[in-house]
C-alpha cells in the first residue's frame, strides 16, 4: 500500500485530514474530520476495506495516521484496535 500511495502524497492540501485511496477517483481527497477520512478508506461488509492511507495535518506538513491494506476486515482496522485497548 505504501508504494501505491507514494506518488499521490504531493497532492495533499491544507484541510485537517486527507485520504489516499489508489482504487478511488479522485485518488486524493481532503476531509474536515477524521471520521470522514476513515469512511473514505472504506469498509465494505463483505469485501473489507478498500485500502489506503489517512493523514493528519501538522505544523510541519502531513503525518501518516493510518495505513490500511486492501481487504482488511472491520475488526482489524487500526482505529478499531485502538478503541478496544
Amino acid at each position: 500500500m505504501n508504494d501505491q500511495c507514494a506518488p499521490y502524497r504531493a497532492k495533499l492540501k491544507a484541510e485537517p485530514f486527507a485520504s489516499i485511496v489508489p482504487d478511488r477517483r479522485p485518488v486524493v481527497k481532503v476531509h474536515a474530520g477524521i471520521g470522514l477520512a476513515k469512511l473514505a478508506v472504506g469498509y465494505e461488509e463483505f469485501k473489507g476495506a478498500r485500502g489506503g492511507e489517512i493523514y493528519g495535518r501538522t505544523a510541519d506538513g502531513w503525518e501518516l495516521l493510518y495505513r490500511v491494506e486492501s481487504g482488511t476486515q472491520f475488526e482489524d482496522l487500526p482505529w478499531r484496535k485502538e478503541e478496544t485497548t
